[in-house]
């Protein structure tokens, strides 16, 4: 995924989004859709009880996923652990509403999509796209397993708990 487009952006994502609803689900064949899926998944174990309650929102998924990308550069930047940690969220709204609604697997990498590819396209570019991405969670090296657990310390660091109080911000409005 060397030469990205936002067409692979929302292919990528939204097949994250429909294997959040899948029960019986095969690991991706895509490395950066498999960094995708083990990075996506560490990030919600280590963080299970913030994305349990956020299971009981109510209203609209997709409005709310956008207004949660919407603020999350006012609330500390961009980086993959914020980026991630909004991936995150979309597939517990996707799981929470399923198919109903706006809510579906489509309609919210649509937005997804439209967060990095146009509104933030700059930074996405900066940091190397899909590949910087895979190239940022895989550092390879003697060390591997060590790195591996700082990054995902560094990782869980970096989404910090802006995602945590965007949300809360949204449904108490």
């Amino acid at each position: 995924m060397s030469d990205h487009s936002p067409v692979e952006t929302s292919a990528l994502l939204e097949d994250y989004l429909r294997r959040c609803l899948s029960r019986e689900c095969q690991p991706p064949a895509a490395a950066v859709a498999q960094t995708l899926w083990r990075v996506a998944a560490e990030m919600r174990s280590r963080n299970r009880e913030f994305f349990e309650s956020c299971e009981q929102l109510d209203g609209d998924p997709r409005s709310t996923l956008e207004g949660v990308a919407a603020r999350l550069p006012e609330e500390g930047g961009l980086n993959w652990g914020r980026i991630i940690g909004l991936i995150v969220f979309a597939g517990v709204l996707v799981q929470r509403h399923g198919e109903h609604k706006s809510g579906t697997p489509k309609s919210l990498a649509e937005v997804l999509t439209q967060f990095l590819e146009v509104e933030h396209r700059e930074w996405f570019q900066k940091n190397g796209a899909w590949e910087g991405f895979y190239k940022f969670c895989n550092k390879n090296g003697a060390d591997q397993a060590q790195d591996n657990s700082r990054f995902s310390n560094a990782l869980m660091a970096a989404a910090g708990f802006g995602i945590a109080g965007l949300v809360f911000l949204l449904t108490v409005r």
